[in-house]
């Protein structure tokens, strides 16, 4: 058994993802060692346990279970892609949580490396449907690929702009893709694979359960330069992919709605945070990491630069909000240790006392605001919870 078999058959066994994995590899050097590895000394491994432990055992056991995942997904139209394949998608390589392996149904390009992400309310207003659907055509028009999650509303609407414009789109899923959900949305579902793909870390047949979700977010985000917001509520799920943009150092965006909306509490809070407002598609690109490729013949063309779009490395503060560099690699843990010695602290102390600017104390603010460790006050003012 190859590297190649050996994860698609451990991203069958449940409760392994790419953390474990990577711890897995940590105490065994590589996959043909842990392969090799007796349960007992898998259990020993930080995060495994007796349990997980006889589990992957058992699974591997069991070589059948690739042939079978491959033969289902064939019979699908869909092909798998392992992080040992030459195939699997750069930017996901650059996160710190890559899916062990990517079932996709359709096509990547190189082009599809210049990506943003339009997610947003499943019980969207005409005006979030709209303003979708608008930014997404015009991101389309000038060559950039249009990340969604199919999902009901704003995700429906980018998709549609996307194709309206003639471009390409990628719709990452919650289940499995022997299935479309929302089933309604299985045209659409079927117009997206033709003009870019669908993906989904998930098997064939993996149903779509709520704590999926959640986790799918982080690919939206990780396949994207930047990610909008349009229309959330206050826990609306684009609120948890606008969190793993930041994590992943991805630009955040968010377009302004009606005041007294409930789809509107997400977006302006976002920004108040210092999320970059968005009215028209001039808004993002001016904050992307997007180079002209005259070599395409196209003026249309562009092409990522991997070096504003790759995960924090250790130590440095996740994600700015504009094009100012992060603060000092502190982390976010310095701005809490501010909190230590008095109650509330605002913005501008808190950037003075650490020498960074405005927008990289902004953006480690949101990330702990995020974990529920601080909350903003009126006159951007902050207190530890």
């Amino acid at each position: 058994m190859n590297d190649r078999e050996r994860l698609i058959l451990l991203n069958l066994v449940p409760e392994i993802g790419s953390l474990r994995l990577q711890r897995l590899l940590e105490a065994f050097g590589d996959l043909e060692r842990l392969w090799d590895a007796a349960p007992e000394a898998l259990r020993q491994a930080e995060g495994i346990g007796p349990v997980l432990a006889q589990r992957i055992a058992e699974y591997r056991a069991r070589p059948e279970l690739v042939r079978e995942a491959l033969a289902q997904a064939a019979r699908h139209g869909c092909e798998v892609l392992t992080r040992a394949d030459a195939g699997y998608p750069q930017p996901l390589r650059e996160i710190h949580d890559p899916p062990l392996a990517l079932y996709l149904r359709g096509a990547l390009q190189e082009a599809d490396q210049a990506a943003v992400a339009i997610v947003g309310s499943r019980h969207a207003s005409p005006y979030g449907l709209m303003m979708a659907e608008r930014l997404a055509v015009d991101l389309a028009e000038r060559g950039i690929t249009v990340v969604s999650g199919l999902a009901r509303g704003i995700d429906a609407a980018a998709h549609r702009g996307a194709l309206k414009a003639g471009g390409r789109t990628l719709a990452v899923l919650g289940c499995g893709l022997a299935q479309v959900y929302p089933p309604e949305h299985e045209a659409l579902a079927g117009q997206v694979a033709a003009a870019g793909a669908l993906l989904s870390e998930y098997a064939m047949g993996a149903p779509p359960l709520a704590e999926h979700f959640p986790r799918r977010n982080r690919l939206i985000s990780g396949l994207a330069l930047g990610v909008v917001v349009v229309e959330a509520a206050g826990r609306s799920g684009a609120l948890i992919t606008a969190d793993c943009a930041l994590e992943q150092g991805r630009e955040v965006f968010a377009v302004p709605g009606r005041a007294d909306a409930l789809t509107s509490e997400g977006t302006h809070r976002l920004l108040k945070q210092g999320a970059k407002l968005v009215t028209n598609v001039e808004d993002i690109l001016e904050e992307l990491p997007l180079t002209s490729d005259p070599a395409a013949g196209d003026a249309n063309h562009v092409t990522r630069n991997r070096s504003r779009c790759q995960a924090p490395q250790p130590g440095e503060v996740p994600g700015t909000w504009s094009n100012q560099a992060a603060g000092p690699a502190a982390g976010i843990e310095a701005v809490l240790q501010q909190f230590n010695n008095r109650e509330i602290c605002d913005l501008e102390t808190l950037a003075e006392q650490l020498g960074w600017t405005i927008p990289a104390c902004t953006a480690a603010l949101l990330q702990l605001e995020l974990k529920h460790a601080i909350k903003q006050l009126p006159g951007q003012r902050f207190v530890r919870v």
